[in-house]
């Protein structure tokens, strides 16, 4: 069979955040904060969403 590419790109990410943080770490903080404020504000509006079917 043909041999499956290699998937490195996700520990690439990871490197260069590390680094990223290591060389600053109050941008790599206040990145990771609007990262989870936007996650609670999607899964806000998808609960909203769910609930909208529920009537």
């Amino acid at each position: 069979m043909f041999p499956q590419p290699k998937k490195y790109g996700r520990y690439i990410a990871l490197a260069v955040f590390a680094l990223f943080a290591y060389k600053n770490p109050e941008a790599a903080a206040h990145l990771v904060q609007q990262a989870g404020a936007i996650l609670m504000r999607i899964t806000d509006q998808l609960g909203k969403f769910a609930a909208a079917f529920q009537s």
